[in-house]
């Protein structure tokens, strides 16, 4: 009887630890707290006068906001904006010009991000199936193969351009009068970002020799895959061709592209 009184004390001893252990395992952690905020996603808002479009900015780390933020525009003239509950905002263009939209933590100003907003009069109407494309880094298969140089304008985010990448490389939209662009997306391919572009500029020209550049962007990144990113350039001369010209990639010594689209930006 009392060795089985023992092994009952012994029993209980045990269950006491674990009950702490398991107290110790659960005691409360506080929460994260997000240290920094960005519009990267957006290289411009363009905004069609009289429409809204919800912003949503990122967090660093990338968790559910603690904070609270207030969004400004620097012209609001331009935009009226209403703060959602889960801290992006409704962004209503009012005017026609440029500005500035910006976030700001209430309780630490330096916990910032800015974005350039552009408001136009109407649609951005996209001209690129008015061109022929011609490249000097075809697809092994030629332009009319599975990854041709035809797929980066084919309309169908779901298929792409790949190609061996060395430099020059370069890609024309040519058109059968001068038309008049000033903007522009890019659509990330499904595999391997080490074969994204990475720093280009987009030029024009009246004779595919002599060229104007009208846009260089460096050290860009795509974060997802079949991610379109947008980009504005100021331009109001008309060119019969368009060259995206490659400067590199991000170290493959492959290329490859899902889709480029170009456009007319109503005034």
């Amino acid at each position: 009887m009392k060795k089985y009184f023992f092994k009952i004390r012994n029993l209980a001893f045990i269950t006491l630890i674990i009950a702490l252990m398991s107290c110790e395992g659960r005691r409360d952690f506080p929460e994260l707290q997000e240290t920094g905020v960005n519009l990267d996603n957006f290289d411009i808002i363009l905004l069609v006068s009289g429409n809204t479009q919800d912003i949503t900015a990122t967090f660093e780390p990338n968790i559910t906001p603690n904070r609270d933020y207030i969004w400004t525009v620097d012209d609001p003239s331009l935009a009226d904006l209403v703060i959602n509950e889960d801290k992006s905002v409704s962004l209503t263009a009012t005017g026609s010009g440029e500005t500035i939209l910006r976030i700001t933590a209430v309780d630490d100003n330096t916990i910032t991000a800015a974005a350039p907003v552009k408001v136009i009069s109407g649609a951005p109407v996209d001209i690129t199936a008015q061109s022929t494309i011609t490249t000097n880094r075809e697809n092994s298969g030629g332009p009319n193969a599975g990854e041709g140089s035809l797929k980066l304008i084919d309309g169908d985010l779901g298929t792409k351009y790949l190609s061996g990448y060395l430099s020059p490389f370069w890609v024309n939209l040519e058109f059968d009068e001068p038309v008049v662009a000033g903007y522009y997306a890019f659509t990330s391919a499904n595999d391997a970002a080490s074969r994204d572009p990475r720093d280009w500029e987009i030029q024009g020209s009246q004779d595919a020799l002599t060229w104007d550049t009208l846009d260089v962007r460096t050290e860009y990144t795509f974060s997802d895959r079949n991610q379109t990113r947008e980009f504005y350039f100021d331009n109001n001369t008309a060119y019969k061709y368009y060259r995206f010209n490659l400067l590199s990639n991000n170290g493959s010594s492959l290329f490859q592209m899902a889709e480029w689209q170009l456009f007319n930006l109503p005034n």
